[in-house]
């Protein structure tokens, strides 16, 4: 099969759940990062420090470019590619938060949970991750 057609077959395979699969993707990665962080924050050693806070930075940066696809196949996914476009101007503790709060609708696999405004992941309502 020709890479032309398991590309058409792949992009006809996503449907209006597309955005949802790739918030999700992002997530992964920033579930990745948060790990990352928290485990160079607690480093006792200075390479360890800097290699851990450099993996969470690219996690972060793997995730950005997901959180934007996911935000063209569905504009509810804005607020988590907008955090995520901040994690080069302010430091990832900051924004921990609200990523959080933000992969815990995309993790449900239910975008319309109640309680968030709209139903979209946009919201910063308290959900338990």
């Amino acid at each position: 099969m020709s890479a032309v057609a398991v590309s058409a077959i792949a992009l006809s395979a996503c449907g209006s759940g597309s955005g949802l699969g790739l918030a999700q993707q992002a997530c992964g990665r920033v579930h990745s990062s948060i790990v990352a962080y928290d485990a160079g924050i607690h480093a006792a050693g200075r390479a360890t420090k800097d290699r851990d806070l450099r993996t969470a930075n690219d996690d972060l940066q793997a995730a950005e470019p997901l959180a934007a696809a996911a935000t063209s196949a569905d504009g509810q996914w804005n607020a988590l590619m907008t955090t995520l476009n901040e994690a080069g101007q302010v430091d990832e503790g900051h924004l921990i938060s609200a990523l959080q709060a933000q992969c815990a609708v995309a993790d449900s696999g239910n975008p319309d949970l109640p309680g968030t405004p709209s139903g979209g992941a946009g919201s910063t309502s308290t959900v338990p991750w």
